[in-house]
């Protein structure tokens, strides 16, 4: 099959790709950081595989062989009755040489007040399809079936074997579905569709989010120590900022780029909390880096013991840093491997445009390329978190040409390597 046929099929087609990304944000799959409830989703995916004749498995990754004991397995994130999909389409070859990737579960939905559209709703209305999970990641799900749907019709057969893989805990650090699903079957070449429009990452940064946390030694009725300690914090951990920005500004793949200066963000920084705690303070913050996970906590060793150091006068215990999600290790391949060539070229041939080659913050990437394939990269076509309606934000929406635009790309991507 030649891609021009294909994208003539898909422009015709169209409104059953849509409907299908309708249909599986009608599903909550809200991930609750202590647990999720993708299962209805993954039952629903799952008969869909089969339905298209492929060989599926639904599984927990708990079922993995010692999955708690796995060096990447991070606790308290509940994976009770969650379950990812792996699906097999068998070619002529049966080899395992492509996987697709994209993860079940969203954020939650939040306040409703703040939403125009039901988040569940999967509307399809102005151009666009409403609702949450269609930016992040719902539509990689609805790409990949709807291709192999496509493809099996037109009577494309696959040179080696295409894997689907449809994972749970995504959003809030979790990792656990993807790490569970290129653990379970390695592939060569892996596709992570979960990233922004327009952008192929070929490069994750390492980092996490952590909180520093302190208690005055004495029961107090105001939250002004602890106020009073809070520059003393801020300050040293500025100092672990610092060598953040100038590390990212001498790699690289960020070096000219916004990261370095964006490195470490605060998320909260707070004195008590609503006339309770009053003597605790907690920095929250978010960073990026190019060290490995022994290096960063070798660094925040040394400096709890400073901040320590200059909060006992003031009559207050550090208690540390505590990480409030796993750590993600900085991974990369090379922007110029063929593998990124390969989706370049398939951008190209569908949309007239090639994608800007990038690295990526904090995404699954970190596992992916870890233990599945050091030849992994993302390319999705995610909206910003920044921009309204974008991932995580009330509104959630996809705009339909940039769908199809996207799913043209993926399907000249398959038949590039598959064909």
């Amino acid at each position: 099959m030649d891609a021009k046929h294909l994208f003539d099929v898909i422009d015709k087609r169209k409104d059953e790709l849509f409907e299908m990304l309708s249909s599986f944000i009608k599903i909550n799959t809200e991930n609750h950081r202590n647990g999720g409830n993708e299962k209805e989703l993954s039952e629903y995916v799952h008969k869909l595989c089969i339905d298209l004749g492929l060989e599926s498995d639904i599984y927990s990754p708990m079922d993995l062989p010692d999955f708690s004991k796995h060096p990447d397995y991070m606790p308290n994130h509940n994976l009770e009755d969650r379950y990812n999909v792996t699906a097999r389409w068998v070619g002529a070859e049966n080899r395992d040489e492509l996987m697709l990737m994209g993860h079940l579960d969203t954020v939650e939905i939040g306040d409703l007040k703040n939403w125009d559209k039901d988040p569940l709703s999967g509307e399809i209305s102005d151009g666009k399809i409403w609702g949450r999970g269609a930016g992040d990641d719902k539509y990689a799900l609805a790409t990949t079936l709807f291709l192999i749907k496509v493809l099996k019709d037109e009577g494309f057969v696959p040179k080696a074997n295409l894997l689907f893989s449809a994972y749970v805990d995504e959003e809030y650090g979790g990792s656990h579905g993807a790490l569970a699903a290129v653990l379970k079957d390695p592939c060569p070449r892996i596709v992570s569709m979960d990233g922004v429009e327009d952008q192929i990452w070929h490069c994750g940064s390492g980092g996490q989010e952590t909180k520093y946390i302190f208690h005055t030694k004495d029961t107090v009725d105001s939250a002004k120590l602890a106020a009073n300690a809070m520059p003393i914090v801020l300050e040293e951990i500025e100092k672990f900022a610092e060598k953040r920005r100038r590390e990212l500004s001498e790699n690289r793949f960020y070096k000219g780029t916004i990261i370095p200066e964006t490195s470490l963000r605060y998320m909260g920084v707070r004195a008590g909390f609503d006339g309770m705690d009053l003597g605790v303070g907690e920095a929250f913050f978010v960073y990026y880096t190019d060290k490995t996970k022994n290096e960063i906590y070798a660094e925040f060793a040394e400096l709890e013991k400073v901040i320590a150091k200059r909060l006992e006068p003031l009559g207050i215990i550090g208690d540390g840093f505590k990480p409030n999600t796993r750590f993600f290790h900085y991974v990369f391949c090379e922007p110029d491997s063929e593998d990124v060539k390969n989706m370049l070229e398939a951008s190209k041939e569908a949309t007239g445009k090639e994608p800007i080659v990038c690295g990526s913050c904090l995404s699954d990437l970190s596992v992916i390329s870890k233990y599945g394939s050091s030849r992994a990269y993302g390319f999705g076509m995610g909206r910003d978190f920044s921009e309204p309606g974008g991932a995580h934000q009330p509104n959630e929406y996809i705009e339909c040409d940039k769908f199809v635009e996207y799913t043209k790309t993926i399907g000249a991507y398959i038949l590039h390597v598959l064909g």
